[in-house]
């Protein structure tokens, strides 16, 4: 039997009962703490329901998060800075019997997930665990551990989010660039200039354990990333422009990949009112060794898009309306399985009436593999409880 709406408002609602203040922060909150020397913590939760119209099916999703900075030793000059440890603990399920975001992608003939807050299986997580290292007067950062490249390169307010902002998986994540999910153990490295900021890494490509994999990093096949990003004066809000080239090694599974990603961020208008944003990956190599291989490997070739973002709509404080068009070259596998390049767009409208919890419908227009328009439409909840606060374990040092 298909799950309503209405059903799924109502799982929606459980959930918030359950977990009363809890929504899902970005790390980037947690990175910030690490700049500022101060203690940060965060839990949220957030369960997700979408319904795809044409198809008559749907997906459903919840997340549980964790994410803190401890601000270990505090040095707010010279030469050796503050030394903090980030951590980001994640557990995600299906809601109930409701399909994951593959199994519904798969079944309505699209190139790529619908949402990218979404779990086959129940699953807890380390996703980060790494030590920050400041340096000469908060200038240089260096980070050792565990971490997650797509939350650590080309950060933006209006992307790579899926507990704030859109659902899509072009948008919240990257479905082109392998690099983007390369979840393991490695070193990040960054230079914080007035206007510029160079950032690098290097990660374990092959890391599979939901723990700390140093079987996988003893392989010696890593994805190395380098960032150049440069953040003109804007008066009236944030604008940034960001070029990245990775190189993933050949490993067990797949060829050598390498790519480009150029992303861009304005905002504009009495207190940054309106923005407009956008991300493009191109990328070579990254196929699969085998049938198996090539099945299982990135579905699109390049791909991106293009948004903008209306914040406080019709002097709405508490709310964020935006929109944005998507593109995604399918790859040569998928063509030969008669899939054709996908278009679409993402619409959300953001409500926060409580500065733990928001709610954001949103509907999705895309083009399937049959050259038809699936529309699929969303609920997203979110619940957090956020901290900061000063005071290093080791005061004085």
């Amino acid at each position: 039997m298909r799950t309503s709406l209405a059903q799924a408002i109502r799982v929606i609602a459980t959930i918030a009962v359950m977990t009363q203040t809890v929504e899902a922060s970005r790390l980037n909150d947690a990175l910030e703490a690490s700049a500022q020397s101060q203690q940060y913590l965060d839990l949220s939760a957030v369960p997700a329901y979408q319904y795809a119209l044409r198809e008559e099916g749907d997906t459903g999703n919840y997340t549980l998060d964790a994410i803190a900075n401890i601000n270990l030793f505090r040095r707010d000059s010279g030469t050796f800075g503050s030394t903090n440890l980030v951590i980001w603990m994640n557990s995600a399920d299906k809601i109930g019997d409701l399909h994951s975001a593959p199994e519904l992608a798969g079944q309505a003939g699209l190139l790529w997930d619908t949402t990218d807050n979404g779990s086959d299986s129940a699953s807890t997580s380390l996703l980060v665990l790494a030590v920050d290292q400041w340096f000469f007067d908060h200038r240089l950062s260096v980070g050792l551990g565990k971490y997650f490249p797509g939350q650590f390169f080309l950060l933006s307010d209006y992307t790579a989010d899926n507990s704030n902002t859109f659902t899509n998986k072009m948008i919240s994540g990257n479905p082109v660039a392998s690099f983007w999910e390369s979840i393991g153990l490695g070193v990040a490295g960054a230079w914080h200039g007035d206007q510029w900021t160079v950032q690098a890494g290097v990660v374990d490509a092959q890391a599979t354990a939901d723990g700390l994999d140093f079987s996988s990093f003893s392989k010696g096949k890593y994805a190395y990333m380098l960032e150049l990003a440069y953040e003109p004066g804007n008066p009236n809000g944030t604008t940034s422009l960001s070029a990245l080239g990775y190189l993933v090694d050949e490993h067990d599974d797949l060829t050598t990949e390498r790519g480009l990603v150029g992303q861009f961020t304005h905002e504009f208008g009495e207190q940054a009112e309106y923005a407009t944003f956008g991300r493009y990956t191109v990328k070579n190599g990254g196929t699969g060794k085998t049938a198996a291989a090539q099945s299982s490997s990135l579905s699109v070739k390049d791909g991106g898009f293009i948004g903008a973002a209306w914040n406080r709509p019709f002097g709405r404080a508490n709310q964020q309306l935006a929109a944005a068009a998507l593109y995604g070259q399918a790859s040569s596998f998928k063509k030969m399985q008669g899939f054709n390049n996908q278009y679409g767009a993402e619409l959300y409208w953001k409500f926060q009436p409580e500065s733990w919890f928001h709610i954001t419908p949103s509907v999705q227009f895309l083009r399937n593999r049959d050259d038809r328009l699936e529309t699929v439409v969303g609920l997203r909840a979110s619940f957090s409880f956020n901290k900061s606060w000063s005071g290093a374990i080791f005061p004085n040092q």
